[in-house]
Parts: structure tokens; C-alpha cells; sequence
């Protein structure tokens, strides 16, 4: 999983102490399962200041490199009941696989790093 993880503008803690918070909200609030994924961020999401920070805005899913389904929708109770929202999913190999090698080739650049979960 490939999730946003932001600094608020006030916060000034670590990025260590902000991930932790995160890992452990993930964890005991948000995911329903006992098998934890393999969760990635974009670090520049983290940084300090004023100016722009990078956003892991995209919202899709991809299904053994053969389906896609790519949508506008946040997973937020406004998104869900009262925004005008779409998406698409797409039965097409080849396009399931270059939006998966997306991801995979920004890990390998290490422009995404892996989350350590509690």
C-alpha cells in the first residue's frame, strides 16, 4: 500500500515521532485485519516549512497486474456521501501493469520508503 502520510503545518515533530503516530493509528484504528500490508510513503511529504511538500494524491488499486481501478475519491466521509466523485476501472494487462511498475519504479528510485508497522 502506497499511503499519504503529511505533516501538519504546526506539527515540528520528528519525522520519526510523526511516522511512529502514524504507524500506530494505522494499526489499531484503521486496519481491520491481523495481517498488516506492506505499507510506502513519499518522505518529502514530511518536510518542515513553508514551502510545497509532495502528496501521495492518487487513489487506485491494482489486481494481480491485470485490472485497475483509478478514482478521484479520497476515503473521507465527504468523498463518500456528499462529492461528486468517479472512477474507472480498467480490465486491460497492459495498462494494470505500467501503473503498478509506476509505484514500483518510484520504490526503486527510493522516492518511496517502507513504513514500519507496530
Amino acid at each position: 500500500m502506497f499511503l499519504d502520510v503529511h505533516r501538519h503545518p504546526t506539527d515540528s515533530s520528528t519525522d520519526a515521532a510523526l511516522l511512529a503516530r502514524f504507524a500506530t493509528e494505522l494499526r489499531t484504528k484503521q486496519w481491520p485485519g491481523g495481517r498488516l500490508p506492506e505499507v510506502f510513503y513519499d518522505p518529502r511529504s514530511l518536510a518542515i516549512g513553508k514551502g510545497p511538500k509532495a502528496c501521495l494524491h492518487a487513489k487506485c488499486v491494482v489486481v494481480d497486474r491485470a485490472t485497475a481501478f483509478v478514482s478521484s475519491a479520497n476515503f473521507t466521509e465527504a468523498a463518500q456521501v456528499r462529492n461528486i466523485e468517479v472512477g474507472v476501472l480498467i480490465r486491460l494487462v497492459s495498462f494494470a501493469t505500467q501503473l503498478a511498475g509506476h509505484f514500483e519504479g518510484l520504490m526503486a528510485q527510493h522516492q518511496l520508503k517502507r513504513l514500519d508497522l507496530p
